[in-house]
């Protein structure tokens, strides 16, 4: 018996995610490609946490992403986001003189 379109749809997703427990003729259930595992980054103790430091690292990958595809209006929106939120965090556009330097457009 055929599976359902709903089972179908399922393994695709978790196909895509890396579940590959659905998957029936995947490279990876056959042995020919290596999983990919991805590692969660540890977490840091909250007397280390600062939300303005996270918020201009996001901005530093997202310039770099944004960069390495430019049609991608996903990342272009997040990006605009991300900065905008900088500005209301850090009080000015002055915050940006690092990252302004860094990429070359100060």
């Amino acid at each position: 018996m055929a599976d359902s379109t709903a089972l179908r749809v399922r393994r695709a997703r978790a196909h895509k995610a890396g579940d590959h427990s659905l998957c029936r003729r995947c490279s990876v259930v056959r042995g020919e490609a290596p999983q990919r595992v991805m590692a969660l980054p540890s977490v840091p103790a909250v007397a280390e946490f600062d939300p303005a430091a996270e918020m201009r690292n996001l901005a530093v990958r997202l310039v770099a992403a944004h960069e390495a595809d430019p049609p991608n209006t996903l990342l272009a929106r997040e990006l605009r986001m991300t900065l905008r939120e900088l500005i209301g965090i850090e009080g000015s556009a002055s915050g940006f003189d690092d990252l302004a330097a860094e990429y070359g457009t100060a």
